[in-house]
């Protein structure tokens, strides 16, 4: 054997320890560095994808808003549109989808409507507890009426509304419907 042997062994063993160690802080910086991307990360990455932005009530929109300003704030293209709605359909994940219709009147936005499913069960119960908390701390506590959370709300213009949130998930899927209303 040759003499220097014994130190080529420790330097292949710490040249081999850096490398690991270097992947796995790469690693580490990737994940951080997905988390700040996020737009609501102390919540599920669901509430990323269905309320966009914490401006407005969904996706930067408030009830009575102008129907022209929706395409621009989803990334899909309708999926129906008339003169009534205007409906969108989005993947969450590779198991999780939602729709959300517009309600209009006049060409401005009435009512919202979202329907969020999973095949994942354990799905609904993150999201439902996540959107609750958002709303809470974003308006006010709900109320439970008939299955329904009940949220009674103000908007930018001091105007009223409603959101109402329930959970129809079965043990093998998740279905989560809200509503955002204005009451008549």
């Amino acid at each position: 054997m040759l003499p220097f042997g014994k130190d080529l062994g420790w330097a292949f063993c710490f040249m081999v320890l850096l490398l690991v160690s270097s992947c796995n802080n790469h690693a580490e910086a990737d994940k951080s560095a997905d988390a700040s991307k996020r737009i609501f990360p102390e919540y599920h990455y669901a509430l990323d994808t269905i309320i966009k932005s914490n401006e407005g009530i969904i996706a930067g929109i408030e009830l009575g808003q102008n129907e022209k300003q929706i395409p621009a704030i989803e990334i899909t293209k309708a999926i129906e549109k008339t003169n009534s709605h205007i409906t969108y359909e989005q993947k969450i994940d590779s198991v999780s989808q939602y729709s959300i219709t517009y309600g209009l009147e006049n060409d401005t936005i009435s009512e919202i409507d979202i329907h969020i499913t999973s095949t994942n069960s354990d799905f609904g119960d993150k999201v439902i507890t996540d959107l609750k908390n958002y709303y809470r701390l974003k308006y006010t506590a709900p109320m439970m009426d008939k299955g329904y959370f009940v949220f009674n709300c103000f908007d930018s213009h001091k105007r009223n509304f409603t959101i109402t949130l329930t959970d129809n998930s079965s043990p093998s899927n998740s279905v989560i419907d809200m509503s955002v209303y204005r009451e008549k």
